[in-house]
């Protein structure tokens, strides 16, 4: 069972949807001198963010591998939405069979999903995003700042805290095959659960995601390191890329 069907139903408990998050995302897109069209958001999960925008857009598609989340973000989206949401199960590799013609005003890659491509992916996977982009629109992502962690050798992330409810969050060091266990442990006493679960990521480096993106036909990308809008450092927590 893949990781995230297991914890699916924590999801939403485990990773509410920021305000801020929202917040620098609108302002990007108030920048764009184009009409709110399509929306693209890849690795939607239970459907936060087609939730959030869903007011701004003539259609929405969420993109997610996992049936579970999915079966979360109907069930948040239908039937409120008044069917110009999509939800779509695929893996974030099948954009040009998925879309062979269409273009997005906006194309989101949220929660740290980028790192579930192996390395020789990425440069395809930009391509095909920049492709997919509409002329004047942006391309956002957001992942775990992968030079810090290999950097400082960190061997995890925080555990969550939500109430009873905990998520401890490990990392293995980078094995020969450039990639890194994360494994985490779910713990509910309520429910007396206790989920383990393990994934291989792939620590990618800002500066070699720069080189992809320019490769990809991107001419432009900004990078901060917090949605609060603070420039990215090699010490910040997050890589946060703005791309056009």
């Amino acid at each position: 069972m893949d990781m995230y069907t297991r914890i699916a139903e924590h999801y939403d408990l485990l990773f509410p949807l920021d305000a801020q998050v929202v917040s620098f995302l609108e302002k990007e897109m108030m920048s764009l001198e184009i009409p709110f069209d399509r929306y693209l958001d890849i690795g939607c999960a239970t459907g936060a963010l087609l939730s959030a925008f869903s007011g701004k857009f003539r259609h929405l598609y969420g993109l997610d591998l996992d049936p579970a989340l999915l079966s979360l973000a109907a069930k948040k989206l239908f039937p409120v939405d008044t069917g110009k949401t999509e939800l779509l199960e695929a893996s974030m590799a099948d954009l040009d069979t998925l879309f062979p013609e269409e273009e997005f005003s906006v194309i989101t890659c949220m929660g740290n999903t980028l790192p579930h491509l192996e390395l020789p992916e990425f440069g395809p996977f930009l391509e095909s995003v920049s492709r997919h982009l509409e002329g004047g629109g942006v391309f956002i992502f957001q992942i775990i700042n992968y030079d810090r962690i290999l950097d400082n050798a960190l061997r995890g992330l925080p555990t969550l805290e939500r109430g009873e409810v905990t998520f401890s969050r490990y990392y293995s060091l980078l094995k020969p095959n450039g990639r890194i266990d994360f494994d985490t442990i779910l713990t509910d006493p309520e429910e007396e659960l206790e989920i383990e679960n393990s994934v291989e990521l792939t620590p990618v480096r800002k500066r070699q995601l720069e080189e992809y993106l320019y490769s990809a036909g991107f001419t432009r990308a900004r990078f901060f390191g917090s949605f609060s809008g603070e420039l990215w450092t090699p010490e910040s927590f997050l890589t946060i890329g703005v791309c056009s």
